[in-house]
């Protein structure tokens, strides 16, 4: 019996700003994101939007925590080149300042991924169908609790 292809995700930059914005504490968000590196039925993937995002806030956030957190993510990332016609389809979504949550919703759709955030600005994009999405908290429950 042939394995599942590993479940692509995307991490929205709040998911990694509320795990490194307080180096002093083990959150679960950070929690979370450790366990995704680990895991072998999890592929990350991202843009280059999301790459220098994430890389932005190493540096707004300082610490060895996010130092180590951002090259390890960025070392199991799969940066996805997005083809016009899914930023296409997911433009009319996001108010036009809006492009770099436009290009991940496109990201995701591209490859079904599964798009994790805290944020609200993808709720009308997931509630049409057109991106899976899931909470922090969820994402938390589905693959970072024992």
């Amino acid at each position: 019996m042939a394995g599942k292809d590993p479940q692509p995700v995307l991490l929205d930059t709040n998911v990694f700003v509320s795990a490194v914005k307080d180096a002093r504490r083990a959150t679960a968000t950070l929690r979370l994101i450790i366990s995704l590196l680990e895991r072998n039925d999890i592929r990350l993937v991202g843009n280059e939007l999301l790459a220098l995002a994430y890389l932005r806030y190493a540096e707004a956030f300082p610490s060895p925590t996010a130092t180590a957190l951002v090259s390890a993510i960025l070392e199991k990332m799969e940066i996805i080149r997005v083809e016009d016609r899914f930023l296409s389809a997911c433009a009319p979504y996001f108010p036009a300042e809006e492009v770099a949550d436009c290009v991940h919703a496109a990201t995701c759709l591209q490859i079904d991924a599964i798009l994790v955030t805290a944020g609200r600005h993808f709720k009308s994009i997931h509630a049409a169908g057109v991106i899976e999405l899931l909470t922090t908290s969820e994402a938390i429950r589905r693959w970072a609790l024992p």
